[in-house]
Order: C-alpha cells, then sequence, then structure tokens
C-alpha cells in the first residue's frame, strides 16, 4: 500500500475574503482533505491528511501556515514513519501552487501553479489526483467534479471545516455553531453531499449536548427533500428524535418503514412513535404494510390494535387480537395488552390462558397477576382472584393499579360481590338510576358487610340526589372500612355540597392521605379551601391534582368557579 502524507495548503499573507466562496483558511484545509477523500474513495489506499493543530492563545486549533514549509521540516512534522509521498500546497491571488515530494528522499518530484478560483475551488483537484495518481504508478482515472457549486459548495466547504473542527477537539471558529449547517440546507437540501455532511455534523453535536433545538430545526428541513431511501430516513428520524423533535422523527422513521416493511425493528419504532405522537391512523398505514407481507411481528400488531382501540375500531381491533390469540409465543408486554381487550370483550376464560403462559416466562410481572386477578373475577373464581391481587401487590403496582387491586381484592372477598357491583355500575353508566338503585338495594341484601355494596347505595342515592339516604349508605360505608378512599372521598363531596364544610373537609383529607395518587380528592379539597376562603391552600391543592393528571376541564371549572370569584 502506497503511503501518502497531504498536509494542509498554506496561504499567502494578504487574501482578500472573495463572496460566494469559503473563506481562504478553510479552502487550504479542506481542498487537501477532499483530496484524501478522494483518492481513497475506492479504500484505504493510505492517504493520510495533516492539518497542523497546535495551541493558539493558549487553546487548540488549526495553525496558518503563510509559506510553502522546507521539505525537510514536513518530513519530520508528519510522523507517519515511511511514506511515499508528501503533497503541499499554497493559495496565491488567482493560483495554487502545488507540490509532490519524494517520502523518503524528500527531493521535489514536481510542482506547477494552476489558475485557482475560490469560487470554484474543486476545479484544480482532477489535475491533483491525476499527478498523485502518475507519480504512484496508479490507473484510476480522476473523480467527476462534485455535483454541488456555487454559494452552496462554499457554505458546505464551511461546514466540513465545522466537522473537522469538532473531530479534531479544536476551538469552535463561530459562536453560532449552527450557521453553516443552516445555510447549507437552505441552498442545497436536496443534496446528497449537503445531506451526509449535516447529518455527520449532528451526530458530532449530540454527542457534545449541543443547540438540540436548534439542529432539529436544521434536520427537519432535510426531511422533505429526502430520496426515498429507508436507510437514509431512519438516520435522519433517529438524529431527529436524539435532537427532541418526535412528531419529525415519527414521519422520517414512517417513510422508511413504509419503504422497508420487512425490517421488523424499523415497522415496531415507527408504529410505537407514531403512537406516542397520536397519529393512529398512520401506525395502522405503516403495520398494515407489514401485514400484507406477511412479516409483521407481534409488537407491530399490538401497537396497532391499540391504535384502532383509540380510534374506536373495535372491529379492526377484535381482528388483530384474533391474529395476536393465533400466535404460539407473545412477548410479555404484548400479551398483557392482548389480556386486557379480551378481557374488556368478556373473554375471561381464553385471557386467563394467555395470562397464565405469560407468567410462565416472568413470574414477576407485577401487572400480570394484576389482570389474572381480574380474569379470574370475571369467571366467578374469588379465591384464584385474591391469590393473583395478593402477589400482584406484594410484588409492587403503580399507585392506580395498586388502589384497583385492592378493590379487586375488597370484591372478591365476599361471593358475588363482583357481579353485583357489576350490575349497578352498568345501570350507572346506562344512566338507569332507578335499576342501579334496585341492583344496589339487592347488593346491600346479598353482600351488607362488604363496604364496597354501602358505597354504591350511596352513590346512586347521591345521583338520585336522596342526600339523606346517601349519607346514611356511606358512612355504612366508612365505618365497616375506614381505609376505603372513594367512600370517605364520596361522602366529604355530599357533606361539603350540602353546606356541612366542615363536617366534611376531614373525610376529604382522609381520602387523600389514603391515596395521595388520585386527583380527586385534591380538586374536592380545592373547593372546600376556596369556600372557607384559604385562597393559597386552594391553590396548591389544583396545582397538585393538576400534575398528578387530573382531567384539564375539571381543573380549569374549579379555578373557574371556586378561585376566581375570590380574586
Amino acid at each position: 500500500m502506497s503511503a501518502v502524507v497531504v498536509f494542509a495548503f498554506a496561504v499567502q499573507d494578504g487574501l482578500l475574503p472573495v463572496p460566494g466562496a469559503a473563506p481562504f483558511d478553510v479552502l487550504a484545509r479542506q481542498l487537501a482533505r477532499t483530496l484524501v477523500a478522494r483518492l481513497n474513495v475506492t479504500g484505504d489506499r493510505g492517504l493520510r491528511f495533516f492539518p497542523f493543530l497546535g495551541p493558539v492563545d493558549g487553546q487548540r486549533d488549526f495553525l496558518r501556515m503563510r509559506e510553502l514549509l522546507d521539505p525537510h521540516v514536513l518530513g519530520e512534522l508528519h510522523k507517519q514513519g515511511e511514506v511515499d509521498l508528501l503533497v503541499d500546497g499554497l493559495l496565491l491571488p488567482g493560483l495554487l501552487h502545488w507540490r509532490l515530494i519524494d517520502g523518503r528522499s524528500l527531493e521535489l518530484r514536481t510542482e506547477a501553479k494552476v489558475p485557482f478560483d475560490p469560487r470554484r475551488p474543486l476545479d484544480v483537484l482532477p489535475r491533483l489526483e491525476f499527478e498523485v495518481g502518475d507519480v504512484l504508478g496508479w490507473n484510476a482515472r480522476p473523480l467527476p467534479p462534485s455535483g454541488i457549486a456555487g454559494e452552496a459548495l462554499g457554505w458546505l466547504l464551511v461546514l466540513r471545516d465545522e466537522l473537522l473542527r469538532r473531530e479534531a477537539k479544536a476551538v469552535a471558529a463561530s459562536p453560532d455553531p449552527l450557521r453553516a449547517a443552516r445555510r447549507c440546507v437552505e441552498l442545497a437540501p436536496g443534496d446528497a453531499e449537503v445531506r451526509q455532511v449535516v447529518l455527520e455534523f449532528a451526530v458530532q453535536m449530540l454527542r457534545q449536548g449541543e443547540s438540540r433545538a436548534g439542529l432539529a430545526n436544521v434536520l427537519a428541513v432535510l426531511l422533505p427533500a429526502c430520496p426515498d431511501d429507508a436507510d437514509v430516513l431512519e438516520r435522519l428520524g433517529a438524529l431527529l428524535f436524539a435532537a427532541g423533535d418526535e412528531a419529525t422523527a415519527a414521519t422520517a422513521l414512517a417513510r422508511a418503514a413504509t419503504l422497508a416493511p420487512e425490517r421488523t425493528e424499523l415497522v415496531e419504532r415507527a408504529s410505537a412513535q407514531l403512537f406516542r405522537a397520536g397519529r393512529f391512523e398512520e401506525v395502522r398505514t405503516v403495520v398494515d404494510g407489514a401485514r400484507r407481507r406477511g412479516v409483521a411481528s407481534a409488537s407491530a400488531l399490538a401497537q396497532c390494535a391499540a391504535a384502532c382501540d383509540r380510534l374506536g375500531d373495535d372491529a379492526a381491533r377484535a381482528v388483530l387480537v384474533g391474529e395476536l390469540v393465533g400466535m404460539s409465543e407473545l412477548p410479555v408486554p404484548v400479551a398483557r395488552l392482548v389480556v386486557s381487550f379480551l378481557l374488556e370483550d368478556e373473554q375471561a376464560a381464553l385471557a386467563r390462558t394467555i395470562v397464565q403462559r405469560a407468567l410462565g416466562k416472568d413470574p414477576q410481572h407485577a401487572v400480570l397477576h394484576f389482570e389474572l386477578g381480574r380474569a379470574c373475577l370475571l369467571l366467578d373464581d374469588g379465591g384464584g382472584a385474591m391469590v393473583a391481587l395478593q402477589r400482584a401487590l406484594e410484588l409492587g403496582l403503580q399507585p392506580v393499579l395498586a388502589g384497583q387491586a385492592r378493590r379487586f381484592l375488597r370484591l372478591a372477598s365476599v361471593p358475588g360481590l363482583w357481579h353485583g357491583t357489576q350490575s349497578v355500575e352498568k345501570a350507572i353508566a346506562a344512566a338507569d338510576l332507578v335499576a342501579a338503585l334496585a341492583s344496589a338495594r339487592s347488593l346491600v341484601r346479598r353482600a351488607g358487610s362488604a363496604a364496597e355494596a354501602w358505597f354504591l347505595l350511596g352513590v346512586v342515592a347521591h345521583k338520585m340526589g336522596q342526600e339523606r339516604r346517601a349519607e346514611l349508605a356511606l358512612r355504612r360505608a366508612v365505618r365497616r372500612d375506614e381505609s376505603f378512599a372513594e367512600a370517605h372521598n364520596r361522602l366529604g363531596i355530599l357533606l361539603v355540597a350540602v353546606g356541612r364544610l366542615e363536617q366534611g373537609l376531614p373525610h376529604l383529607q382522609r381520602a387523600h392521605r389514603l391515596a395521595p395518587n388520585d386527583p380527586s380528592p385534591l380538586l374536592h379539597l380545592a373547593q372546600a379551601m376556596a369556600m372557607r376562603g384559604q385562597r393559597e391552600d386552594a391553590e396548591a391543592y389544583v396545582a397538585a391534582a393538576a400534575r398528578l393528571g387530573a382531567d384539564p376541564q375539571l381543573v380549569a371549572a374549579v379555578r373557574r368557579e371556586f378561585l376566581a370569584e375570590q380574586s
């Protein structure tokens, strides 16, 4: 392998900047570096670039050579061992003076002065490539000139130089690190060289944690002009995501996945990002492309089923769930989603089979035990439900699920209580309060020892405007289970609403202590504090409820009705 060292060119003093061209110090480095890249384009042919780095005013920077160095000095500098050829040059007014020096004897092999226009700087490279190849005995023809020209080429060379600075850990040349990248994408967003250098520059910036928002804006300009190339689009999407623009990243990945539906991981990632962005129809489009080819993974199908669920397309969701059920192996997260859909469709027996199979793979998965408990409840297996739910709580559930698990445990502890509560809740959902009241009374007769039965009776009576009966039922509920947060909350709401603020407040406070992650007691505590004239406390409770994910409309209503009137 021939060894060649190409030094950054020198720049004669007094050269004035040329409008529309890169600065001469940039040209001095980038011409030499581009020559190395072009000669190495078919593989590493042993050419190396030497940029003259050193301390400048106490910082690592490029040294500016003002004249050609003695060949013996060049021989001492490169530290590359034995080399065949040294290449350097000097930029002069309208000329490039270049030299080829024997790497061993350090004698001049050839030199020339050729016309040089800084606005067309790459025009000199074919001659240099030919001369180097001729000295080394290469037969390869010089590469054709770059397709980019004019001001866009000037900015591209500046951007390449900024990238070189970052790779060399040299001081930045400009206080605006994205200026060159912005100009490049403004002038030539569809150029392949521009795109490649911008993406490489983005990688360096992200590694160094700089200007993420500005970088995302630059990268977004590339997307409309990006070719239909899955690899390029995937890389652009990954960089957009890393820069914080998840929406545009999802668009790029969706295009990539549509072009390459056989790439399972790409389809899964694209559909997941689209789902997080709320673009459910696009999830279906991406996954359907893989389904038509028979290569959709379980994770992609599950993501599509979730998208159909959000779109309210129950029929499409059912078809996808059927495909997933027919698969021999389901990843645990997919199994959990399938089970939740099956339980919603009242296919409890099939759900239990799938969740038990998943627990065989991951017996410590708390949510799977929770779902097993739900399935057992629907199948009237109270004992199995209690074992599964207790295990889920022992393994640790998120606060919302933990509250549900404790409620399901209460329902599983009394035979018939689960189905009785379902009858009441279905009647309430259908706005049939007469049927709901009848079901609640029947439930109290059959399971009067359970706090849940009295709680539901209190809820229905309250909805019917029977405050006294509601209060009596709710008080029975909290006597039977002092830790019943929902009953304390409902009782507190009722008492505050009828003007018994000081009696209702302790129940709301108790509900909050029992369920600190439930925003409902906080909103009602805010109302109570506002009624007491304690505006700061009311504001604090509203803010806490908002942080916990309370419905924004409810938060706004509380602020409007209880806080605004206090101002």
